[in-house]
């Protein structure tokens, strides 16, 4: 895996591709072979190792595919050009301007996902986020049920967690924010902690 990430690092970034393939709800393939990990977002995951798939996950593919498959894409970067799998992550727009995270976002498809220091269209996409959650559409039909009397949030990372979560609890005091609803945690941009998944 080390030695996949070199060599993707290694790539010039291209500012201009065919989609080849979709592989989920926010991930693809060029016609390079560059995997493409779309920034500001997250999809729900599909099923593996043994886990069944979340909620709209499939989908959320099938709406990527509509709008990407076997079209041109631009691409856009944020500071940061790859992640630690050796993914590129990039913004990808359509022909007509159609920022793909956030067109994903506004059907409810995906929630955002901000990863300091790539804060690139946060505040756009938020604002589709905040629309998608008015109309409880997509993910929204069964993200905001409540199940814990308060969640806490990492300003410093945009996760938040369950009160018991040992993730949360090491947080920071300075970095320490309090949300007395779920809601309030997605609307601000917060993500939810993938180990005790509020």
């Amino acid at each position: 895996m080390a030695l996949g990430g070199c060599q993707a690092q290694s790539q010039i970034p291209v500012t201009e591709a065919l989609v080849a393939e979709v592989r989920d709800g926010d991930t693809l393939f060029l016609d390079n072979d560059q995997k493409v990990r779309l920034l500001g977002i997250d999809a729900p995951e599909l099923e593996h190792e043994g886990q069944p798939a979340d909620f709209l996950a499939h989908k959320g593919k099938r709406v990527l595919t509509d709008l990407a498959q076997g079209r041109r894409v631009r691409l856009e970067y944020d500071k940061l050009r790859y992640d630690r799998y050796g993914r590129t992550l990039a913004f990808l727009f359509l022909p007509d301007g159609t920022n793909l995270s956030r067109e994903l976002v506004r059907q409810g498809m995906a929630h955002v996902y901000t990863v300091p220091p790539n804060m690139l269209f946060r505040e756009e996409l938020l604002a589709s986020q905040r629309e998608a959650i008015q109309a409880r559409r997509g993910i929204w039909l069964k993200a905001l049920n409540q199940d814990e009397p308060f969640y806490l949030g990492n300003k410093r990372s945009f996760i938040f967690h369950r009160p018991n979560c040992p993730q949360g609890s090491t947080t920071a005091r300075t970095n320490r924010l309090h949300f007395t609803s779920i809601t309030d945690a997605y609307q601000k941009g917060f993500s939810p902690c993938r180990t005790c998944r509020p």
